[in-house]
């Protein structure tokens, strides 16, 4: 089911093949998430992206060929190979179904000859019986390929007998193709478990491939039904950054490069009093900037954000930095009308049904930094300032631009803790490379005993050892 840890176990698994010289692939077929990626080739799911780099490969759309980004009211819109296909009811994508399914086989068989291993990551649960007709994403795929598959369950939620031997049962007929099962986020003494182990491995005779125990932090939280950012608690010596939450609140991840830093603490809020404990306070990206505008002040939060301009430093990411300038008008992309933004930054806001959405390269010339940026834009909004448009401003310590994957830059995060620490007279932040961290952290999980262990069966299985 969802929020199991597939996404994360995909690039664990894609990680640890491409150490051993292989060329790997991640490959999803279709994604439901607000945590997007661009590239040259337009938009796909960030969770792809992030298994891409894991896999030591550039992201591309094929790995994500069909993204779906709810938008609310049952409506989502529909990206097929990076481009938007459209705003489409929830309910009327099960008629669209067969539409894609030889699309995405032919793309699927395409990175099949180009590597030695894809790693499949499913969508949800691999049983679920009214989806199954035209599904391209889990049952369909798995059984026209022949893809041999590992069954995730995830024990800290409960009824993990029910997920495995359960699944197993609804979809006797890929049976035969499950290399096994492994049960993730086990909590305590792994001996306490192993007659659970011996009960599942005797009623659905298959092998348990690990029982993998819960990470203290994880290294991204990819899907919107469970993110948190988890950290340990604050000595109050680091820097703090509280991360504003919202409804559809979209690109999270931006700030998984923050998670990696020691000495800064990210908190995911919307309680106002949590923005008096922080150094700076970010708005991230949202899928529908007016809901999101509504809930600031339904929670106190615009009125707290507002009260500490000049004393914290602020910075708006493309919907955060729309909600932070004068004036948001919209024709009907996400609703009719005009309201009044934070008023913090001078620009005004209009939406228009023409969507960007592309890597992009951008000079800023901001106190901490002065130089080119790149990084990827996914909005329909377009600012403007005096009748120019405008794609970053900065005042009184408040920044906002519409370029995701800054924090993702090492000198651009350098520059930017930096001037924190300096600003409120803490340690000066360490230079690191989000590369060799990322490197380090899938290292450092797959070195795990309970990780090393479900790698060392995998290999087993797989003829790789």
């Amino acid at each position: 089911m969802s929020s199991v840890g597939k996404s994360l176990l995909t690039a664990i698994v894609g990680y640890h093949l491409s150490q051993k010289g292989l060329k790997v692939s991640p490959f999803k077929a279709q994604n439901m998430s607000l945590n997007a990626f661009a590239t040259s080739e337009g938009e796909m799911a960030f969770a792809q992206a992030f298994q891409a780099w894991a896999c030591g490969q550039r992201p591309s759309v094929r790995m994500n060929p069909l993204l779906l980004k709810p938008m609310g009211h049952m409506i989502s819109e529909l990206i097929f190979m990076g481009k938007s296909k459209g705003l489409l009811p929830t309910k009327t994508f099960k008629s669209y179904k067969s539409t894609y399914k030889e699309k995405i086989f032919a793309l699927f068989q395409e990175l099949l000859k180009e590597n030695d291993w894809v790693v499949v990551e499913g969508a949800g649960g691999l049983a679920e019986l009214n989806l199954l007709p035209d599904d391209f994403v889990n049952y369909e795929l798995t059984k026209h390929f022949q893809i041999p598959f590992i069954l995730v369950g995830d024990i800290d939620r409960g009824g993990i007998f029910a997920q495995i031997w359960g699944t197993y049962e609804l979809v006797s007929s890929l049976k035969a193709l499950s290399l096994g099962f492994v049960v993730n986020k086990f909590r305590g003494d792994p001996s306490l478990f192993e007659e659970g182990i011996s009960i599942l491995e005797q009623k659905t005779s298959k092998p348990c491939l690990g029982l993998i125990t819960y990470f203290s932090e994880t290294l991204f939280e990819e899907d919107s039904a469970s993110f948190r950012f988890k950290r340990a608690s604050s000595s109050g010596e680091g820097l703090r950054i509280a991360v504003v939450y919202y409804p559809h609140i979209s690109n999270y991840l931006d700030f998984d490069p923050l998670n990696l830093q020691e000495g800064v603490e990210v908190l995911l809020t919307d309680h106002p009093q949590d923005l008096e404990v922080a150094h700076a306070i970010i708005l991230p990206g949202s899928k529908n900037t007016r809901a999101s505008l509504a809930y600031l002040h339904e929670k106190g939060l615009a009125a707290k954000i507002r009260s500490l301009v000049g004393k914290k430093v602020i910075l708006g990411l493309c919907g955060g930095f729309q909600l932070l300038g004068q004036t948001i008008v919209d024709q009907g992309v996400e609703f009719r009308g005009e309201v009044a933004g934070l008023g913090l930054l001078p620009h005004t806001t209009y939406f228009y049904p023409v969507k960007r959405a592309c890597s992009q390269e951008l000079y800023l010339d901001w106190p901490f930094y002065q130089g080119k940026v790149s990084g990827f834009e996914i909005r329909y909004g377009r600012s403007f300032l005096a009748d120019k448009e405008v794609f970053a401003l900065c005042r009184n310590m408040v920044f906002g631009t519409y370029l995701h994957g800054l924090f993702y830059q090492d000198d651009f995060r350098h520059a930017f803790l930096s001037f924190l620490a300096r600003h409120f007279g803490l340690p000066a932040p360490l230079y690191t490379h989000f590369s060799h961290c990322l490197a380090h952290k899938l290292a450092s999980i797959c070195a795990q005993s309970s990780v090393a262990q479900f790698l060392g069966k995998l290999d087993r299985v797989l003829n790789l050892d």
